[in-house]
């Protein structure tokens, strides 16, 4: 009987343990920036989100972004951009690049889950170069999965679209004063 009580206090006392928080940051923002334009000197913007952008990143993303306005790198020709994008339960933070011919890089800086972190390596990554836009804002081609990891390949392939919407909006001028 000692050990059923003691065994119940030690359950109730790891039930009021606060969870593990798993975070695996794999790239961060300088490194990624740097990688996207090497020496080039990229502009930072701010895209305000309303209006007829709002609502097509919304249709992207399945929900309504959270921001009011999302920060960006950009040259001429080229855009970058580090969003953020639930998985399971915990968000990860995703760099894309998009240039003329879409998408030049596509990269997970932050992984917050415990599961399906596999998003982060290069053969799936690799992927999502040269996609654009098709029909209905949605990628040009298919991504292939990773079992075990299905809601990170959503969330991945959610915010490779919004990406490409964003920059789609900037080349056409709509982040002009």
């Amino acid at each position: 009987m000692p050990r059923v009580i003691a065994l119940l206090l030690m359950l109730g006392l790891a039930a009021t343990l606060p969870a593990y928080e798993v975070q695996i940051r794999h790239l961060s923002q300088p490194d990624f920036l740097q990688q996207v334009f090497a020496d080039q000197e990229p502009q930072a913007g701010l895209l305000p989100l309303r209006g007829e952008l709002r609502e097509r990143v919304t249709k992207v993303l399945g929900h309504p972004y959270r921001g009011v306005r999302l920060r960006y790198w950009h040259t001429d020709t080229t855009s970058a951009w580090i969003i953020d994008e639930k998985s399971k339960d915990m968000p990860m933070t995703v760099g894309v690049a998009v240039g003329p011919e879409g998408i030049v890089d596509l990269e997970i800086l932050v992984y917050r889950e415990p599961r399906g972190g596999e998003v982060h390596q290069a053969f799936f990554r690799r992927q999502y170069r040269g996609m654009t836009l098709g029909e209905n804002d949605t990628l040009s081609g298919q991504v292939d999965g990773i079992t075990g990891a299905t809601l990170s390949v959503d969330a991945t392939s959610r915010v490779a679209a919004m990406a490409l919407v964003l920059h789609q909006a900037v080349m056409e001028g709509v982040s002009s004063p």
